[in-house]
């Protein structure tokens, strides 16, 4: 049975009852409560980074670039200009987990098996110094076939070989590739790699050049409905039983039944199309099961009957960003013939504009819903708004003082900028206000940039504090024995390794390979 057929009934109950058809009356069914945190505090942030880029040649792009902004330039192709930071030199890796073996009897194993031999790839960065973990990765870097290839390939297939480049640590060059997140040789790196088709040298940019500003075009003003509008005249029975079905959907998501919930909303809607809260309650349901095309199709019709309220406005942009990465999502794992979990998402391919006009008008009609604010910065972190995405997150922290997930994104960002001294501020910052249970994911964070800053000591605290508090995490491990490995603490090192290889941690599976080369290096060191 068609289900728009009793709402069309209910409508033509109500246009046929005298006296009601052309009647206009004051709405005085409450909305919901506005979601706003039990208290506020005010937090002394750190001042907002410049989030500028290194100056490169016209038509190119910095590695930082792509670290930062990548994901909307998926599928591209473009030049990257970049010091090479590192090499891939197989039989120096391969002496790492073979300690015992000698470099020609390496050599000769490769020379037998190239396929011991990861892809060749180097490593570009903003600077000499830049670390490897944030250069970017250029792949599929042609290399010289082994003396066992050699033999076994005609002269036409050795004329045919692309040039090796002669390249030294420490060179500035330009690589032309495909940013992508896998590469032909199968690759991954889900923050993107370039996939390698043609290298120059170049010119690096002069030491007083001036960096490039993101600085993003003004916003235009938001308009919004402060009013209540009259609605249509309804019979107090009618609304009585739309009621009544409300309350027992209420009452069902309360218990998170959420089907039963979604069935007592429809007999409210279809008894009365105009009980905005039987509207937005079954959005709810919908939120909860993740249904987010349904969602958004029930709270556009709460809106559009009280366009005033700023939960259904709220609502309505969380409904509409969800529904559209779902939508991306499933585009791309249908094209790539992969589930919905292993795609990556380019943010370049969403269409945020109404999300981001429906809680920006949530936020301008109540400033404390936390939640629109968010929800604004995953917005204009998809549009590579670094600074109004730091802003939004600066006015969640001010909203929810206790929401631990607005300083750590706040910290990811200081992070992925490289301003690293903020990143630990925001983090630390957010230890003291979150639940102690919450605070061990702000204390891994910090470390991260204590890290990045190789400083040790501070990295190790925050680590195990992490680790204090969620003792089978196998990354927060792995990122303290890195740390004592720089400072020669060997035995705290292996300790840390020898648990990562041992660990239950889901996670654990991609780490083992880092820490059995670690623990190499650890055993030609004593």
């Amino acid at each position: 049975m068609n289900q728009r057929t009793p709402v069309v009934a209910a409508t033509l109950f109500l246009l046929s009852t005298p006296g009601l058809a052309d009647k206009l009356e004051p709405d005085d069914l409450a909305g919901p409560a506005p979601e706003v945190a039990p208290h506020t505090a005010k937090i002394d942030l750190p001042a907002m980074p410049a989030f500028e880029l290194p100056p490169v040649a016209p038509g190119a792009h910095s590695a930082r670039e792509l670290r930062v902004r990548g994901k909307s330039l998926l599928g591209s192709e473009l030049k990257v200009e970049g010091y090479v930071t590192a090499i891939y030199d197989c039989i120096a890796a391969l002496a790492v987990t073979n300690p015992k073996a000698t470099r020609a009897q390496i050599v000769a194993s490769v020379d037998k098996n190239p396929a011991l031999c990861e892809p060749a790839k180097l490593y570009l960065g903003d600077r000499k110094d830049t670390a490897r973990e944030r250069s970017i990765w250029v792949v599929d870097v042609p290399r010289a076939p082994g003396k066992a290839e050699r033999q076994r390939m005609s002269r036409a297939e050795l004329a045919a070989l692309p040039p090796v480049p002669r390249l030294a640590v420490g060179d500035y060059v330009a690589v032309t590739g495909t940013w992508n997140v896998q590469s032909p040789h199968h690759e991954h790196n889900g923050d993107g790699l370039l996939i390698y088709q043609a290298l120059d040298r170049a010119t690096p940019p002069d030491a007083g050049a001036a960096p490039v500003a993101a600085s993003p075009a003004p916003e235009p003003e938001v308009a919004v409905v402060t009013r209540p509008p009259l609605r249509a005249a309804v019979d107090p029975k009618v609304r009585a039983a739309s009621v009544a079905h409300a309350s027992q959907c209420y009452k069902e998501f309360e218990q998170r039944h959420y089907d039963p919930a979604l069935a007592a909303c429809r007999s409210a809607v279809q008894t009365w199309p105009g009980n905005h809260l039987a509207w937005y309650a079954s959005a709810s349901a919908h939120m909860a099961k993740d249904e987010w095309p349904a969602a958004q199709a029930d709270v556009e019709h709460a809106v559009a009957l009280r366009p005033d309220l700023a939960m259904y406005q709220l609502y309505d942009g969380i409904a509409k960003y969800e529904a559209e990465r779902a939508r991306i999502r499933d585009e791309l794992a249908q094209r790539d013939h992969k589930t919905p979990d292993e795609v990556t998402i380019n943010p370049a391919l969403l269409k945020l504009e109404p999300a981001k006009a429906a809680l920006a008008r949530a936020a301008v009609l109540d400033p404390a819903l936390w939640r629109a604010h968010f929800y604004l910065s995953r917005v204009y972190r998809d549009l590579d708004d670094p600074r109004r995405e730091a802003e939004q997150l600066a006015q969640t922290i001010a909203t929810h003082p206790a929401y631990r997930f607005g300083y750590l994104a706040l910290s990811d960002l200081y992070r992925r900028w490289d301003a690293h001294d903020a990143a630990i501020a925001v983090a630390l910052r957010g230890t003291a206000q979150v639940a102690p249970a919450d605070a061990p994911e702000l204390w891994f964070a910090a470390g991260l940039s204590y890290e990045a800053k190789h400083a040790d000591d501070q990295a190790i605290d925050a680590f195990s504090k992490m680790i204090a508090g969620v003792p089978d995490d196998a990354s927060a491990k792995l990122h303290r024995a890195q740390s004592y490995l720089r400072k020669a603490a060997l035995a705290d090192a292996k300790r840390d390794l020898d648990a990562v290889i041992a660990s239950s941690d889901p996670r654990a599976a991609a780490l083992r390979p880092v820490a059995v080369q670690l623990l190499a290096q650890i055993a030609r060191r004593q």
